[in-house]
């Protein structure tokens, strides 16, 4: 047998107090629209029919649409509606007392001076029989049993749902319940629901831009039923919101609740993860959960609490996976060209997994994680916005895990040197063939697009994409895809990495007079592509005193991963930078741009490059942070209506000289506030 609960009566009337004086304004979860006062009003009633419940020790004296509810409950629901104030004594007339039972309730409509005679008062009020008055006093303190609020539904009539649990007693079972009020906001029915009709599991979701740079509050879901256990599936190297998603089975009607249908009625979210390595929660913001460490499977243990109280709890399994199509910048093809592509899947098992691909453009022989693309006779630019894709599938294609989408160009490979002055677009060859002994200039690989590189291997088998060979008056030197600075014996001529843009590029500054000759060469399956003409210049000047390698400025691909940077003196170290994790890019008020990383300590800071250059060809703007401490920026006088792209690397400086990491991820902002 449960036991019954034996209230005091101080405790009851501080309950009474804080239920009428802490009535919260919940947000709507509707299937129309209704109005703020009549949602606050049938709030109001949910509490104080539930307060009413607790202290007359019925809170499953249920009765349905019609049915009379227990006459004790409804009285002392009756005397919370007129309130409470402590240290005072309310005195209502019997006649107006009985006729508000009677407007309270659907199912009461004779209720009589007569029947209150014979109720028990719980010390809530006073009967004064002979002067036929009600007199509420006022007092204080608490109890254990609470009856949680969990969601509100409307279609004919407003359904409030509630969770009660007897935190002081754990023993007792919690249990649920529904009340139903019309819109006159009489009580038409106090329901049970049958626990196993309600669920609440934490939810993994992303909130972004749509293709039409539409921002849409939760529009990507990573949960997935699998075989009847909820479990998300999380894409590598992003931060995801956590909240959390009650369901209901009321019936023939389903409602679902989250955490910004009830605003600040929602229950807090306390979580944590069993691998940090893989999944953790974000150190600037609670309510979010970064993938940007390891790929693999854990899982959340959580809490939904309200006021510290835990009332639901449970684990989630999670699984982060990396998903990947030949290279990170696109697939180049020529005309008519036909090519085997594969998809790479990492942090989950290969063979559990199957595929479907699809693209503009013919696809054959497709094969497990491999197919075969055509390119179409008549060339495709990136701005044409054509792409291949594959999804992948578990569970025999009957569970989607996510879609990778790579763009396709189809075009001739034509490659050329051009040059520009330090500080000009690097795309736009600045004519002539004759440098300034001390200037700097941009030295491009144009025509050589990032998605020409494939197949050239991984790690240590890897076959660089590309090469700038240099040679100045018989003395030659060779850079290619490793973001080092290079320089000549005596420092004749410095080589410092790229400006960023769409093709490899580097910055050189030459500091003696003489001959340059420039050829470039990129690579594919491992072997020779395409090489340029070769492009000489004549360099102009008095020779000037040798001087450091140049300071590199920015690097030449978007997002190249962490990379390993030295001069070519036998006396200089080798110095890796770790690459910096971007975690949100958002818009705020007053056109600006507020960007958020993961903490970087290896390096001595860092600088955000952005620019509504997809690919970073043009306009670039590069601000750097000093601080490695520093986790956020605020960029200012942003144009409204634009779309920004933004990343983030490192630098760290050694014996005087400054080394960078590869880029992170690319954010996509558009500036509407």
């Amino acid at each position: 047998m449960k036991k019954k609960l034996k209230l005091k009566i101080s405790a009851v009337m501080l309950s009474i107090v804080l239920a009428l004086t802490m009535v919260a304004t919940p947000s709507i979860f509707t299937v129309r629209d209704v109005s703020a006062e009549q949602d606050t009003q049938s709030q109001k009633i949910f509490n104080n029919w539930t307060m009413a419940a607790m202290i007359a020790n019925k809170p499953k004296e249920y009765f349905n649409e019609k049915e009379m509810p227990d006459l004790q409950t409804a009285v002392i629901y009756t005397v919370l509606q007129y309130g409470v104030q402590a240290n005072t004594n309310k005195e209502i007339d019997v006649e107006e007392f009985c006729s508000k039972v009677n407007d309270n309730f659907a199912g009461i409509t004779d209720f009589k001076e007569s029947q209150l005679e014979a109720l028990d008062t719980q010390g809530v009020y006073r009967y004064d029989k002979a002067n036929h008055k009600i007199i509420i006093p006022g007092g204080g303190a608490g109890d254990g049993l609470i009856c949680t609020y969990l969601g509100q539904n409307r279609e004919d009539k407003i359904t409030k749902y509630g969770k009660w649990i007897n935190f002081a007693d754990p023993s007792e079972d919690p249990y649920y319940i529904a009340l139903d009020v019309d819109d006159e906001n009489k009580i038409i029915a106090y329901r049970s629901i049958d626990a196993s009709k309600v669920s609440a599991n934490l939810e993994i979701y992303h909130s972004g831009w749509n293709d039409d740079n539409d921002y849409i509050d939760r529009d990507t879901s990573y949960m997935k039923d699998d075989n009847g256990t909820t479990k998300a599936y999380l894409p590598y190297d992003a931060s995801y919101h956590v909240g959390y998603c009650i369901k209901i089975e009321d019936g023939k009607d389903s409602v679902e609740f989250n955490e910004e249908d009830l605003g600040e009625d929602a229950l807090t979210i306390e979580f944590s993860s069993q691998n940090k390595n893989i999944l953790e929660k974000d150190a600037d913001d609670e309510t979010r959960v970064t993938a940007y460490e390891d790929k693999g499977s854990t899982v959340l243990d959580y809490q939904l609490k309200s006021n510290d109280n835990p009332i639901f709890e449970g684990q989630l399994p999670c699984t982060v996976y990396n998903l990947s199509i030949a290279n990170y910048y696109g697939v180049c093809l020529q005309p008519g060209e036909s090519r085997q592509l594969s998809v790479k899947v990492e942090g989950m098992d290969q063979n559990q997994l199957t595929y479907e691909w699809s693209g503009d453009c013919k696809i054959n022989n497709v094969s497990g994680n491999t197919c075969q693309i055509t390119a179409p006779s008549e060339t495709i630019g990136w701005e044409d916005n054509k792409n291949i894709a594959v999804t992948a599938y578990i569970n025999d294609g009957k569970i989607k895990i996510g879609t990778k989408k790579e763009s396709i160009r189809v075009a001739n490979c034509d490659l050329s040197i051009i040059y520009a002055k330090g500080g000009q677009n690097p795309s736009i060859d600045a004519g002539g063939d004759t440098l300034k002994v001390g200037q700097t200039y941009t030295i491009t690989l144009n025509g050589a697009d990032f998605g020409w590189d494939y197949g050239n291997g991984e790690s240590n088998s890897r076959q660089t994409f590309y090469t700038l060979d240099f040679n100045l008056n018989g003395e030659s030197i060779t850079a290619t895809e490793k973001e080092e600075n290079l320089s000549m014996k005596d420092n004749k001529m410095t080589i410092g990495i790229g400006a960023g843009g769409g093709y490899p590029n580097r910055i050189i500054k030459v500091n003696q007079s003489g001959t340059l000759t420039i050829t470039g060469k990129i690579y594919r399956d491992g072997k020779l592509f395409r090489e340029t003409a070769a492009r000489t210049f004549k360099v102009e000047g008095n020779e000037v005193n040798p001087s450091e390698p140049t300071k590199p400025s920015e690097p030449t691909t978007p997002s190249q991963p962490a990379t390993t940077t030295s001069t070519k003196k036998p006396t200089q170290p080798t110095v890796s930078v770790k690459t910096t994790k971007l975690k949100s890019a958002k818009n705020a008020k007053g056109k600006k741009l507020v960007v958020k990383w993961k903490k970087n300590t290896a390096g001595n800071g860092y600088q955000i490059q952005y620019s509504t250059s997809k690919k970073f060809a043009k306009g670039n703007k590069t601000k750097t942070i000093s601080k490695n401490k520093t986790t956020s920026y605020t960029i200012k006088k942003l144009k409204k209506k634009k779309t920004y792209y933004v990343r983030i690397r490192t630098y760290k400086k050694v014996s005087g000289k400054t080394y960078y990491s590869g880029w992170s991820s690319v954010k996509k902002v558009k500036i509407k506030k």
